[in-house]
């Protein structure tokens, strides 16, 4: 074969190779939007045409009624939206707190059973919810705590404490120890150096880890109903399940609380994607 020849064979083989990966992505994104869209036009359908068969998938007559029905005009349901914000915002800031002094003390001091209690903590990043929703459910009930936002709060703390020191770990260890060594000589104690040095230069393992935080827990299920049981600390994933009534599932409304439920995490990773991708990007590489 001729170098020409070659030269051509290698050109096809590249363009098949960029059209087979942009086949695949096309299909990825397709699989990931289209369930988002179909969620938005049934919310937009009256409750007659979401029960016609075969169903339509754009809506013949618009209509916000279902977001009036099941978001604006629910008092409940938005009390359900500041039940899990108010969780948020505390889980996330209390994790930010223990896992950055707990992922420099992993990475910069060495005792005897350190790598023990590492992979322990880690370790707990592998156990699925499901399997430890009993032994919650009793050690909250005995506490006295079951049933309110406060355990909401301590179990999303605890369950991703670890993962973000883990993330964490990786900004530390890449910070020269040298920085805080001068820190120390200029007569700062060890937890001065940590707050005037180290924590600034986390900042961008902070935003990263903040976005994964919130989440998670915005979108967590599972945990928000087995230890909330009344209407007072519900949170908002719970609350759209409240749509499965006896009588029926009622799409309309189930899937405009959805597809409002969906919108600040939406708006938090717009707002800070930037920040999101390089922070994950930093922590795995300098990790």
């Amino acid at each position: 074969m001729t170098v020409d020849g070659r030269a051509k064979r290698r050109r096809r083989q590249s363009y098949a190779a960029n059209a087979a990966a942009a086949a695949l992505l096309l299909f990825a994104t397709l699989f990931a939007i289209v369930p988002i869209l179909w969620a938005v036009l049934t919310s937009l359908k009256s409750p007659r045409e979401v029960a016609l068969y075969p169903p339509t998938f754009f809506p013949h007559d618009l209509t916000f009624e279902n977001y009036f029905g099941a978001v604006f005009n629910n008092g409940t349901y938005l009390h359900y939206l500041l039940n899990t914000a108010i969780i948020v915002l505390v889980a996330t800031c209390l994790c930010l707190l223990c896992a950055s002094h707990a992922a420099h003390a992993v990475a910069r001091y060495r005792f005897w059973g350190s790598n023990v209690l590492m992979f322990a903590m880690f370790s707990t990043i592998m156990i699925p919810g499901v399997a430890v929703v009993i032994p919650l459910y009793m050690l909250s009930v005995e506490a006295g705590i079951y049933d309110t936002v406060l355990v909401l709060i301590l179990v999303y703390g605890a369950w991703l404490t670890p993962t973000l020191v883990w993330l964490l770990r990786g900004f530390v260890i890449v910070i020269p120890n040298e920085l805080e060594e001068a820190g120390r000589i200029d007569g700062y104690s060890r937890l001065g150096v940590f707050y005037r040095i180290t924590l600034p230069l986390m900042k961008p393992g902070l935003v990263a880890g903040a976005v994964l935080i919130f989440a998670n827990i915005w979108n967590e299920f599972l945990l928000g109903y087995s230890l909330v049981q009344s209407e007072t600390a519900r949170v908002v994933q719970v609350g759209i399940y409240a749509n499965l009534t006896e009588v029926g599932v009622q799409w309309g409304r189930l899937t405009a609380a959805a597809v409002t439920a969906m919108v600040p995490v939406l708006v938090v990773y717009a707002f800070l994607q930037k920040a999101f991708v390089q922070g994950l990007s930093a922590g795995a590489v300098k990790g």
